[in-house]
């Protein structure tokens, strides 16, 4: 009978928990716990309302002490799991979602938990699996669908994580969180319309949710919409003070407006207030030190890079050299993933090679011939990428073996130690040579245009974007270039469509571009190296072509926004004197540059070479 009562009292309990009398209901838990102090039932429910009012700890010896007294009900182990989970013990929350499964081994939640937890702690196959086996016993969880997407996403398979994410919301479309993550993941695809669309059902949903108003400021900043950024980023610091990824946003709209000051001051803020998973904001903060000049500081930070979750996998590399005497030692560099940061990285392999008593560069494919040819001292190699853009993995089972090659480090990293000062940019260039019997060819063929200066320009980067395009010009845009009458313009573009971009051009403009039909400006950088060799001028944004002119010391003027952190504080481009900055703030136009880049044409036509 007094069992009886007891699950009585518990029901009693749990109605007034949903008609909103918690007082009552603790009151009445209390009362069945001064019957029975050993009543899972009780003690479990109890350490739940302690959990919901943010009393971690009183929950969790509520629920350790649930299952001390009733070891064999898996939803106790599952919840337990879950407070330790919010507490940051994420081995002991593992350890309790496993105990929950060996009672139960379809138990839906205790899969998607544990699924969840495995995102977190790296482990993405196991996670893949248990939330696979969730959706299968469940294919109407929403929860699963979307946890299930983030571990696709943590795989690298952003594709298959937006269709689960599309699915979730189907499913669920009340459910906030889920509208959130859809929204997270179109941002990571670059589709600010639809990120746009998902994160104002999530606010729709749940308006106080500082996630979502900060993800509304990071795609304004996308749009350029600098003041609704900012006022989106304070309306989540209203919601919780504290939120790093809002102190970012403030950080990156500041800097972008070439506010410094202000820029580094919030993404102190950024990290102070993410102790946990500070890399994203410390990567970004390097970039700010490094505009402002401070280096040493810079270069440390950017290290945080090599954290994050889209950052290369190196399997079965060399121990990361940090800095420690070379001399009798073998150095591997490690390619980076952008072929413009190869190049200006570059400029101090030669430091290296000095350094070390044998050295290994590992590169992109299109550069091998052109480094073996500039670093004979060194053995080049093609990298051996696998993976995704989101999980990219560089594996190294070709390094010798007998001997062992002792160190490694990234292309990237290497400024830390060659370049920790701006006294030490004394770059010897040019410092990358052109194949002669093409450079040869392509002089032949350049001369072939006539009189004047032959100018090389390229006006985007590879790949479009709402972002990027922040960054780089239209080619309509050039039409006061164009106008320059004593000169050849030799199209450098690489990427995708621009030849329908030169097409679309009225003929006054078109007519005065040449463009080399059988030269592949993406793939075939030998080509590439060889025409910007026989230019008298290259005239670019900060791109992958930029570097090429300053790699051969060809005059080179870069039209770029305020900051630039390849400038490291100093209104020039340190370590490349043949390069010339343009400048100008994001809120101005184009023509800003380009008004003084035609006025120094004018001024300079008659004086070859250009300086």
């Amino acid at each position: 009978m007094e069992q009886i009562d007891k699950k009585k009292l518990v029901t009693t309990a749990r109605q007034q928990l949903e008609n909103g009398f918690v007082q009552e209901a603790l009151r009445i838990y209390q009362d069945i716990l001064a019957i029975d102090p050993e009543y899972s039932q009780a003690l479990h429910d109890l350490g739940m309302i302690q959990f919901d009012a943010g009393n971690i700890s009183e929950a969790i010896l509520l629920l350790e002490k649930t299952t001390q007294h009733e070891d064999k009900r898996p939803d106790f182990h599952n919840n337990l799991g879950t407070v330790l989970k919010a507490s940051g013990d994420l081995a002991a929350a593992e350890k309790a979602f496993r105990k929950a499964l060996t009672l139960d081994r379809n138990l839906v939640p205790a899969l998607v938990n544990i699924g969840s937890l495995l995102i977190e702690r790296g482990r993405i196959p196991a996670a893949l699996k248990a939330l696979k086996r969730a959706i299968e016993l469940a294919p109407e969880n929403s929860t699963a669908l979307s946890s299930y997407a983030e571990a696709n996403k943590a795989n690298g398979d952003i594709i298959e994580a937006l269709n689960s994410q599309l699915q979730a919301a189907k499913v669920d479309p009340l459910a906030d969180f889920i509208w959130l993550n859809l929204a997270n993941t179109h941002m990571d695809l670059e589709q600010w319309v639809e990120s746009f669309e998902a994160v104002k059902k999530s606010l729709i949903l749940s308006p106080n949710r500082c996630e979502s108003w900060s993800n509304l400021g990071f795609i304004k900043v996308n749009f350029g919409e600098f003041c609704l950024a900012e006022r989106y980023f304070i309306q989540a610091l209203i919601i919780k003070s504290y939120f790093a990824p809002s102190y970012s946003g403030l950080a990156e709209v500041n800097y972008l407006q070439n506010q410094l000051d202000n820029a580094l001051n919030f993404s102190a803020l950024a990290i102070q207030n993410s102790p946990q998973s500070p890399y994203h904001y410390q990567s970004r903060r390097a970039l700010q030190l490094l505009a402002k000049g401070s280096m040493i500081e810079g270069w440390e930070l950017k290290e945080a890079r090599l954290k994050l979750d889209h950052s290369i996998d190196h399997r079965g590399r060399p121990p990361r050299w940090e800095g420690q005497p070379l001399h009798n030692k073998s150095l591997l560099i490690t390619a980076e993933e952008g072929i413009g940061d190869e190049i200006f990285f570059a400029s101090c392999f030669n430091d290296a090679i000095g350094a070390a008593e044998q050295c290994l560069i590992e590169c992109d494919p299109r550069l091998v011939s052109l480094f073996q040819r500039s670093f004979p001292d060194a053995a080049v190699r093609e990298v051996e990428r696998t993976g995704s853009r989101l999980k990219p993995v560089q594996s190294y089972y070709w390094l010798p073996q007998d001997p062992k090659v002792d160190v490694s480090i990234e292309t990237g990293s290497l400024f830390r130690f060659f370049r920790p000062t701006i006294n030490d940019f004394q770059n010897k260039v040019p410092y990358l040579v052109p194949c002669q019997n093409l450079q040869q060819k392509w002089k032949e063929r350049i001369s072939e245009l006539g009189p004047g200066l032959n100018i090389g320009f390229c006006w985007r980067s590879k790949y479009p974007s709402v972002f990027r395009n922040h960054h780089y010009t239209q080619l309509t845009e050039w039409e006061k270039i164009f106008e320059f009458p004593r000169a050849n313009f030799i199209s450098l573009q690489y990427g995708t469509d621009w030849q329908q971009e030169i097409d679309a051009l009225p003929p006054s403009m078109r007519e005065r571009i040449t463009v080399f039909k059988d030269a592949d400006m993406s793939d075939d950088m030998e080509t590439v190296f060889a025409i910007a060799s026989n230019l008298d001028l290259i005239i670019s944004p900060s791109s992958t072509v930029s570097w090429i002119g300053g790699s051969l010391n060809i005059s080179t003027w870069v039209f770029h926004l305020r900051p630039n952190h390849t400038q490291l504080g100093t209104s020039h481009f340190p370590g490349f004197p043949s390069m010339r900055s343009f400048p100008k703030n994001i809120s101005e136009t184009w023509d800003t540059c380009f008004s003084r880049i035609y006025t120094e044409l004018k001024n300079t036509a008659a004086n070859r070479p250009l300086t």
